[in-house]
This record gives structure tokens, C-alpha cells and sequence, in this order.
């Protein structure tokens, strides 16, 4: 009897507990998460749709959810805490472990298809955090050029690289929301890298879920806040020329609710003459959890931008002086002034264990002041649309597949009047021009389990265009540019052989259509020969992890065949017209490589010490291109000759180093070979080195306060060097063509964030 009471009271005071595991940035449910005690025994584990039950007797009122990729999460349970909605944070350490949503598989990036990856949080965070650059360039294969904060252009694989502004060629997302406009252009200057948790990043054509594009995709997911923090934090940063930034940001991370809201102002002179920048930014991220089947997303964001622009220089102009700025860009006071604004909301439903969707729509717009060194821009810029994706399993006992349906819907208006730049001032108009874009794709894709692990994925994407052009002042100059729609296949395989190697073999299609600023001939009317650009790329892919896992290696060997790749031809001064008249070959091989040189160990100083490296190899040639002039007259043929804007050889490598106490070091290295400057191959940007460090204190100060402190220097062997490159420029009257643009020479920075836990 005595017995039986006793276990009786044992059992009352028992807590039952349940609920859902996820990844912090993207909503993925997390299979395979193991429920431990705080002395490390197991009580349960997550299913395939990250459910778990378990019992926790008190006083035991903090448990443990840990994953092999994911940070450990200490949860504390309050004694009527019953049901969580536990978020892990992906750990740098072990990135091949880490679920991505590449190509829609919810998959580790070693299990994945196809060359995906991915960018942390600390990835992010190893520089002052002004830019992307760093980050980006330590992907293989992924190119960021940049001199001033204005200008910036992303390439993957040589796909994007020649773009005359901005981004071409690559899809960029947002939480899932597209970025990147209808007729395929992208401009990324409104993100504030701050606010950016999380980056994944496909290499080649991902046309089979995404739609145009032969680059790539990069997915870009704004920061969540931690698990149960909430905080509210204050922090600075200054800098060499003129910088200075202040924000404040506040974090909470509860079971029902996960927001994210972040406001500040940075000024930055600029390393050179007429290279300011200013923007004010707020940021707010929100992930809601009404019920067990819904997960509901809002985004909401609006920054203020005014950036000069110091423009390209010629050889004889840099070695005279690097900080002078371009003295046409001068004399019409060349600028971008913009505010963004960008709202989205999106929805996860789970309708059962084998039927879910994923459901995004959103609105973006923008007013532009641009005076250029031929003309002033004003544009008004507005654009919506939606994403929509069904997942369904059905269990198959044979052949076990999962299947894939969504489409992608984005239309965007431009009001745009180009004045007379009369030295910084609007002028007589000379054009006022709308152009009214619609893009759209549907896709399918299927996953079938051939085997335990071998897994086919086979995928198509249907997508078309339609440009319309009402030109107010030239009646005869508008009209409609509908290009045909395209279907655009991807068949991949992939093998399981155990940790110490995954491989993948793909063949994927895609098109780049041309904006819609390069589909007029030189007397203004739309050009009805101009197509897309089209590419097909083969891929062999092998990931794994050697020595315990401490290794991690990733190896890509692929071939990218374009045809039809819009040539420029530049006719005369401010007038550029586009044909489709070449032909190029992209063979190349990519190496990433992270070693964990000791096991962690909260008892020892140095609790991480990761040395990492990336190598990329690039063999892009002109297969068969042409120079046309404006009657279509071949003017030069450069079949054989390296692609331009392409280094060669690229290599990126760091270290990590984090310890007990709180001190981390970041250190940095990147070497460009050198790359022709044009067509002909008859003039080069030399090879240049950068090399990086960032040192910093980071400590949890009593149960109210964290700090962060931090100071780095960029470019330490001060070398001087141009990392974006205007590509075939041409000098008129005689003139040296203006292909550089000097970035700074060695430069610091520090900051602090001073965090409050409520």
C-alpha cells in the first residue's frame, strides 16, 4: 500500500510536455532531435515532422534538444508548460549536417542534390558587417565585386558577371519572397546585412522550383530571435572614413510568437572623393505559431538610401590619384536616392502527415533619384505577387516519393521620366516611358527513394515573360515584348555511401531573359529578334565528413553551356543596344573545405578552432561570339579567348577561433589571379591579395546584461587594388577606357552591443 501511494505522488508531480522542433531561420520541422535531461539522459525523439512527447519529472525544470548541425538548446520548463514550438539555431561547426530548402527537400546540405550553401549567422558576422562581400566570396564559385556601398554586382559560376548594373542572371529571395524584379534585375542595397541570418546559396540553374535563371539562387532569411530571449539590445560601430552606425534591436523568442525588430542609421563617407552613403533602415521579422499545423511569417521592412557615386577611372587616373572620383560623375553630381519599402506574409500549413503547403504574397516598392553622368532618372517602382508550393507524400510502401507543385507570380510597374542632367538638377524631360512587367512559373518536382540511398529527383519549370512599354513622348517607340514561354528540366541522382561521402550527379536547364532595358535597338524601337540566354549544366557533385566528422569537404565538377548570351555594344555615348550573338563554356571545379581541429569541450580555453578553405578553378571560354554593330554587321569575332570579368583562380580562407573566456578571433583571406578587362583579352585587372581579422570579446555579464566587443581591420597587407571592374569600357574621343574602381587600402573599425535580457 505504502508502495503504491508513493508511486502514485511520484506520478502526480510529473509534467507531461509536447510539441514541435524547427530551424530557427527557415520554419523546417527537425527530425531526429534527442530530448536529453541535464545530465545527459535521452527521454525522446523527434519525428520525420519534428513531434515529441515526453515526461519530465521535476525538480528537473530544464531539458536539453540537440542535433548533430544545430546548437544545443537549453529549454526551461515553467510548471505549466506543456506545449513548445523549440527553435534551433544551425551551428557553423558542422554545416553539412545543417537542413537547407534548396531545391525543396528539407534535407541535410550532405544529403542535398545539388551544389547548395550555406551562410550562418557567424558567417555573416566575421566582418564589420557593412557588406556582403567577405561573406559571399568565401563561397566557391560565388563572386561579390564592390568598391563603394552604391555599387555592388554578384556572380555565380561567370553568370551574372557582365551585368552593366546591379544583379542579372541569379533569382534573390527574401524569407521565401522574391527579390528580384520582373524582368530579372536585382538590387540588394535595402538589406541591412545585420538583419541577415541565414543565406543559402544554389549554384547553377535552379529553373526547376524557381523559375528564370541560369546563375543560381541565393535565398537570404532575416534573422529570428533565440529560443526564450528576449532582449533588447543597443550597439555602435565606427570606423575608418567617416564611418559611424547606431541601432537598436529587440529579440523575443517565445512558444506562440518569435519577433525580430531592428532600427538604426549608418553614415559612411567613403574611401573615395564623392562616395558618400547615408541610409536609415528598420527591419521587423515575426514568425507566429497559432496552432500545431500553422506557422504564419511577416515581413516588413523600409530603408532610406543616399549614395553617391564616384565612377570609374582610367589606369593613368588611379596611379595619379585613387581617391579622386570620375570628373563627369562629378560634374552631374551622379547619385542613387531611394527609399525601399518591402511588406510580405507568408504561411506554412501541415492539412496532414502527408499534405502541406507553403503560401507566400507580398508587395515592394521603391521612388528612385538617380542622376547619371548622360541623364536624370526618376522612377517609381511598384510590384507584387506570390509563391505557392504543395508538398505530398503519400506513403508509397515501394518507391517511396514525395512530389512537388507550386508556382510564382511577380508584376512590376515602372513610372519612370528621364531629364536633361543639367550639373545634379532636372532638366527639359527627354523621356517619360512606363513599363508594366509580368513573369510567372509553374513547377513540378518529385524525390523517389530508389533504393535506402539512392534518391532521383526530377523536376520542370514552365515560365514565361511579358514586357509593356508605353513611351509617352515617342508614341511609336512602345509597344509589348513577350517572350515565349519555357520549359526547363532537371534530372538529378544521388547516393548515400555513409558519412564519408554522399555523391550527386544533376543535369538541370535554364534562361535569362533580357531586362527590360536591353531590349531596344539603337533607334529606340523594341528589338523583336532579342531572346533569352540559355543554359544547360552537368554537375558531379561529392560531400562528406572524414576523421570523425571533423573534416567536412565538398566537391563540385561541372560544365555550363550558354548560348545566346546578350553581347553589349556600346554605339555611342549613353546609347547601348543588346543581340544574342555569343556562345560560352564554363568548365570548372569548386573545393570547400572546414576542419574541427578540436573536439568541443566546455573545460578548455579554446572551446573552437576552425581552419577552412575554398579553391575554385575556372576554364571560361568564348565559344563562338560576335560584336554586331547596329546593322547587325559582325565588327569582331572572339571565339577562344577567356570569358571576361573571370579570375581564373580564386581562393578564400579563414580561421575561427573562439574560446571560454569570450575572446574570438575572425581572420580572413582572398586572392583574385588576374582577369581580362575586355572581349580582345588585351587588357587585365592585375592579381590582387586581401587579407582580414576581426578580434572580439563577447560575455554574458551577470543574468540582465551581455557585451560584445569588437574591432577589426580590413584589407592588413594594405594592397591596392579594384575589386568591381567596368567590363569593355570604352574611351571616346581617344580617351583611356575608365575600367577601375580603387577600393579602400587598409582601414579599421570597432564597435560594441550592449544587450539587456529581460
Amino acid at each position: 500500500m505504502a508502495l503504491c501511494l508513493f508511486s502514485n505522488a511520484l506520478f502526480a508531480q510529473s509534467q507531461s510536455v509536447s510539441g514541435y522542433i524547427y530551424d530557427s531561420q527557415t520554419g523546417l520541422p527537425l527530425p531526429g532531435v534527442t530530448i536529453k535531461t541535464q545530465d545527459n539522459v535521452a527521454l525522446t525523439q523527434s519525428d520525420r515532422s519534428g513531434y515529441f512527447k515526453t515526461t519530465v519529472i521535476p525538480p528537473a525544470n530544464t531539458v536539453k534538444a540537440v542535433l548533430i548541425g544545430y546548437k544545443t538548446q537549453s529549454v526551461t520548463l515553467g510548471p505549466e508548460t506543456n506545449t513548445l514550438n523549440i527553435q534551433l539555431q544551425a551551428d557553423a561547426v558542422n554545416l553539412n549536417e545543417v537542413r537547407v530548402t534548396g531545391f525543396d527537400g528539407n534535407k541535410t546540405r550532405k544529403e542535398t542534390a545539388g551544389s547548395v550553401a550555406l551562410l550562418t549567422l557567424q558567417d555573416l558576422s566575421k566582418g564589420s558587417t557593412l557588406s556582403l562581400q567577405s561573406a559571399l566570396n568565401a563561397v566557391p564559385g560565388v563572386r561579390m565585386d564592390q568598391s563603394t556601398l552604391s555599387e555592388a554586382r554578384i556572380s555565380i559560376r561567370g553568370n551574372g558577371v557582365r551585368a552593366s548594373y546591379g544583379i542579372r542572371n541569379i533569382k534573390i529571395y527574401v524569407n521565401d519572397i522574391p527579390v528580384t524584379e520582373a524582368d530579372g534585375t536585382t538590387r540588394i542595397e535595402a538589406l541591412d546585412v545585420n538583419s541577415i541570418g541565414r543565406a543559402e546559396i544554389i549554384k547553377g540553374p535552379a529553373s526547376s522550383i524557381y523559375g528564370a535563371g541560369t546563375g543560381g539562387v541565393i535565398n537570404f532569411q532575416l534573422q529570428r530571435s533565440p529560443y526564450q530571449e528576449k532582449s533588447l539590445e543597443a550597439s555602435g560601430l565606427v570606423g575608418a572614413y567617416g564611418l559611424h552606425r547606431l541601432a537598436t534591436t529587440f529579440r523575443s523568442g517565445g512558444d506562440k510568437m518569435n519577433s525580430y525588430v531592428s532600427y538604426g542609421w549608418q553614415e559612411y563617407n567613403g574611401y573615395r572623393e564623392h562616395s558618400n552613403d547615408m541610409r536609415r533602415f528598420i527591419t521587423g521579422n515575426f514568425q507566429l505559431f497559432p496552432s500545431e499545423k500553422q506557422q504564419i511569417t511577416l515581413l516588413l521592412n523600409r530603408t532610406t538610401q543616399y549614395s553617391q557615386i564616384p565612377g570609374s577611372l582610367t589606369a593613368a587616373q588611379v596611379a595619379e590619384d585613387p581617391l579622386q572620383a570620375n570628373a563627369s560623375n562629378l560634374d552631374k553630381a551622379a547619385g542613387r536616392y531611394q527609399t525601399w519599402t518591402r511588406i510580405g506574409i507568408g504561411q506554412q500549413y501541415q492539412f496532414n502527415s502527408k499534405f502541406s503547403n507553403s503560401t507566400s504574397v507580398f508587395t515592394y516598392f521603391y521612388d528612385l533619384n538617380h542622376p547619371l553622368p548622360y541623364a536624370y532618372l526618376h522612377n517609381y517602382y511598384q510590384s507584387y505577387g506570390g509563391r505557392t508550393r504543395f508538398m505530398y507524400n503519400p506513403g508509397f510502401s515501394h518507391l517511396p516519393t514525395r512530389f512537388t507543385i507550386g508556382a510564382e507570380f511577380n508584376n512590376g510597374l515602372t513610372k519612370g521620366t528621364q531629364y536633361v542632367n543639367n550639373h545634379g538638377t532636372e532638366g527639359a524631360p527627354n523621356a517619360i516611358v512606363d513599363y508594366d512587367n509580368t513573369a510567372y512559373a509553374i513547377f513540378y518536382q518529385s524525390e523517389t527513394n530508389l533504393d535506402a540511398r539512392t534518391v532521383l529527383t526530377v523536376g520542370v519549370s514552365y515560365s514565361g515573360l511579358k514586357y509593356d512599354v508605353d513611351n509617352y513622348l515617342n508614341r511609336e517607340q512602345s509597344g509589348i515584348k513577350k517572350f515565349k514561354p519555357q520549359a526547363s528540366p532537371r534530372i538529378a541522382l544521388s547516393h548515400d555511401f555513409g558519412s564519408f561521402l554522399s555523391l550527386h550527379a544533376s543535369v538541370s536547364s535554364g534562361f535569362s531573359p533580357p531586362s527590360s532595358s536591353e531590349i531596344k535597338n539603337v533607334d529606340g524601337l523594341i528589338n523583336p529578334a532579342i531572346q533569352p540566354e540559355k543554359g544547360i549544366n552537368y554537375e558531379l557533385d561529392a560531400k562528406g565528413n572524414l576523421f570523425n566528422s571533423r573534416l567536412s569537404y565538398d566537391l563540385a565538377l561541372f560544365r555550363l553551356d550558354m548560348k545566346g548570351e546578350l553581347i553589349a555594344q556600346s554605339v555611342q555615348q549613353s546609347i547601348t543596344i543588346y543581340n544574342n550573338a555569343g556562345k560560352t563554356r564554363h568548365d570548372g571545379v569548386e573545393l570547400a573545405l572546414s576542419y574541427q581541429a578540436i573536439k568541443p569541450d566546455e573545460h578548455l580555453f579554446v572551446t573552437i578552432l576552425r581552419p577552412y578553405a575554398a579553391v575554385t578553378y575556372s576554364d571560361f571560354r568564348f565559344t563562338d561570339y560576335k560584336i554586331l554593330d547596329a546593322q547587325n554587321n559582325v565588327t569582331a569575332s572572339y571565339g577562344g579567348n577567356k570569358l571576361t570579368g573571370i579570375s581564373p583562380w580564386v581562393l578564400s580562407a579563414g580561421i575561427d577561433v573562439e574560446t571560454h573566456p569570450g575572446l574570438y578571433l575572425y581572420g580572413t583571406y582572398l586572392y583574385n589571379s588576374r582577369l581580362p578587362l575586355n572581349d580582345a583579352n588585351t587588357a587585365f585587372n592585375p592579381e590582387y591579395h586581401v587579407l582580414n581579422a576581426k578580434l572580439g570579446y563577447k560575455k554574458q555579464l551577470g543574468k540582465a546584461f551581455e557585451l560584445n566587443l569588437y574591432g577589426g581591420i580590413d584589407n592588413i597587407l594594405n594592397r591596392a587594388y579594384s575589386s568591381i571592374v567596368s567590363l569593355n569600357a570604352v574611351g571616346y574621343g581617344g580617351a583611356q577606357p575608365a575600367y577601375f574602381n580603387p577600393s579602400p587600402k587598409r582601414n579599421g573599425y570597432a564597435g560594441v552591443g550592449i544587450k539587456y535580457l529581460f
